[in-house]
């Protein structure tokens, strides 16, 4: 354990209000104690997409084919692609406080306009509008984490917090995915009600905005001048440790995303075979309980770390997705053959579940991979570098596969995803730089 560390946990158990389980005697006192308060409750509403499990249906009801709806995901993409970098200097800059502030915002925005205006041109607004906010806050949630504990001397516990905060998003995600399947299926006599759930999305996100009011601003170290402040990024970009994670990032984000735009258009081919996976109220129980069961993946991650360790758990996470695609993808060819089963459809459905491993663990993971390797002053600009390749190029890869998919059937989008995917991880886990996974967080 490192000498700052074991210092620290010494404070923390001589200290009644410093942390640990004395803070919550004295949580009132505490000004830590009560940032971590509204960062716990600004998560459970970072993400309140009740509607999110519905938009292809929303989408398919207003006349979109799967290529359209593919082209429509990609501007959300491009959308964060252009506005990464510009967020994430804003944020480094001036605070993060008026990005969690702003974020919400957006996104309440998006969703409200998808509704104002049903067309394919009010869906791509729709969803630029999205991916500005998600642009917004793909940073500063854990960089402003980072700071609080930082400027408390507890630093060290990051992994732990942003473990624990990640399991609450997602407690959070998945019971508003429950709340719009309740809202579908029971907001009128179709039990088709697509539009109460993006109205909730929206009033959840407005939610969050005002969470986002209260939370306090650490002395910020940001303001450096622009040149001195581009050269710190190019810099800080350049470390071999952070320009491996770029390229592993947009494998690994490829993995992730294309699955979930997959999940809907997929449960609704497989309930050729299985009627309940048509039924708006089984899919938000769905969605919540894949998210349910993501949560305590990413709560046991410190646990993970110190027991399999870091390298296993990169290896793992790709190799794990690939796999579940594949699994998926023999049940669309099964079906496709003429062959629709039942139990294929519910491995398929277990497949799903298995996706949400590598995605609970992934993101506090990979925080805390970067934010014990760069400094205060650009941590969310080089977060959001990293974002912005991934996205940049998973946007492409959205509207090829589910062009793939509208050409050839969903099968041969899961099939290309899962073969190629699991080379590009590979190769990248093969090409990282020598002891890196396994050295100590802040020495490469």
């Amino acid at each position: 354990m490192p000498q700052h560390e074991a210092i620290a946990r010494q404070r923390e158990a001589g200290n009644g209000c410093a942390a640990g389980r004395q803070w919550r005697r004295c949580s009132f006192l505490d000004p830590l104690a009560r940032q971590l308060a509204r960062l716990r409750a600004y998560a459970l509403l970072t993400y309140p997409f009740a509607c999110v499990p519905f938009l292809f249906l929303f989408f398919q009801h207003h006349g979109m084919d799967a290529g359209q709806y593919g082209e429509i995901v990609g501007a959300y993409y491009l959308a964060m692609f252009v506005a990464e970098v510009p967020t994430g200097m804003l944020a480094d800059r001036f605070g993060y406080k008026p990005m969690l502030v702003a974020g919400p915002l957006l996104l309440a925005t998006g969703f409200l306009s998808l509704l104002v205006w049903p067309t394919y041109g009010g869906f791509l607004l729709g969803e630029v509008l999205l991916g500005l906010g998600h642009a917004v806050l793909s940073g500063p949630p854990a960089a402003l984490l980072y700071e609080s504990l930082r400027e408390h001397d507890q630093e060290w516990r990051f992994l732990r917090t942003e473990s624990g905060i990640g399991a609450r998003r997602m407690l959070g995600t998945g019971a508003a995915f429950l709340l719009g399947g309740l809202l579908v299926r029971f907001g009128n006599a179709n039990g088709d009600a697509w539009a109460l759930p993006i109205v909730a999305t929206a009033m959840l996100c407005l939610g969050a905005a005002v969470i986002a009011v209260f939370l306090r601003s650490p002395p910020h170290q940001g303001r450096l001048r622009l040149p001195a402040f581009a050269r710190a990024v190019a810099q800080e970009v350049r470390r071999p440790a952070v320009l491996w994670l770029l390229g592993y990032w947009i494998v690994l984000f490829a993995l992730l995303r294309f699955p979930f735009h997959a999940y809907q258009p997929w449960l609704r081919e497989a309930g050729a075979a299985e009627p309940i996976l048509l039924d708006p109220l089984f899919v938000g129980v769905l969605f919540a309980a894949m998210n349910l069961f993501a949560a305590p993946f990413s709560a046991c991650l410190p646990w993970l770390v110190e027991r399999v360790g870091r390298r296993a758990l990169f290896w793992g996470m790709p190799i794990v997705l690939c796999a579940s695609l594949g699994v998926m993808a023999w049940e669309r060819y099964s079906a496709a053959d003429g062959d629709p089963s039942r139990s294929l459809a519910w491995l398929g459905v277990a497949m799903l579940f298995v996706q949400q491993v590598p995605f609970g663990l992934h993101q506090a993971l990979l925080s805390d991979f970067v934010n014990h390797r760069i400094g205060s002053a650009t941590r969310t600009t080089v977060l959001s570098v990293l974002s912005l390749g991934a996205r940049a190029v998973y946007a492409a890869i959205n509207v090829a596969l589910f062009h793939v998919h509208a050409d050839s059937g969903l099968g041969q989008a899961l099939s290309v995803a899962a073969v190629v995917g699991l080379a590009a991880a590979m190769l990248a886990l093969l090409l990282r730089p020598r002891n890196l996974l396994d050295a100590p967080a802040g020495r490469v």
